[in-house]
């Protein structure tokens, strides 16, 4: 390999690396702000009354921003990983916003619920150290 392709796959597992975590915490707080507005505009009386709400809600805002942030990073993403070994990667996700519901909205995380956590992120560790596929050289 000469030291200009290595250059580019440095940079290139730079920049990938980049958005995988910029993914990650932007979905994330799509939906931990989608949670928050959603207890916010729990009291709506019917569904128009629930829309105007939500339209002026900073939280439901906060949760589109998130998910146009998520979209933007996995646009990136999907330009430098094969969608078979980018779209597991995306589980760690569960991990993040279970972490952040226990954090912040105090909700209970049961033993069995942390098992199956410690599971993803052993996929995760087995997904992300495979050799890389022929389609991504």
């Amino acid at each position: 390999m000469t030291r200009t392709m290595a250059a580019d796959r440095a940079s290139a597992a730079v920049l990938t690396g980049a958005a995988w975590t910029l993914l990650v915490a932007f979905e994330t707080l799509a939906q931990v702000a989608l949670k928050a507005a959603g207890e916010a505009l729990a009291a709506a009386p019917d569904l128009s009354h629930w829309m105007a709400a939500a339209a002026g809600n900073g939280w439901a805002w906060l949760g589109v921003l998130g998910y146009l942030g998520s979209f933007a990073a996995w646009m990136a993403i999907l330009d430098k990983l094969p969608l078979s070994l980018g779209f597991p990667l995306t589980s760690v996700v569960y991990v993040t916003v279970t972490a952040c519901s226990a954090l912040v909205f105090r909700e209970e995380i049961g033993p069995l619920r942390w098992a199956g956590i410690a599971l993803i992120i052993v996929g995760v560790i087995v997904l992300g150290t495979e050799d890389e596929p022929a389609c991504a050289r």
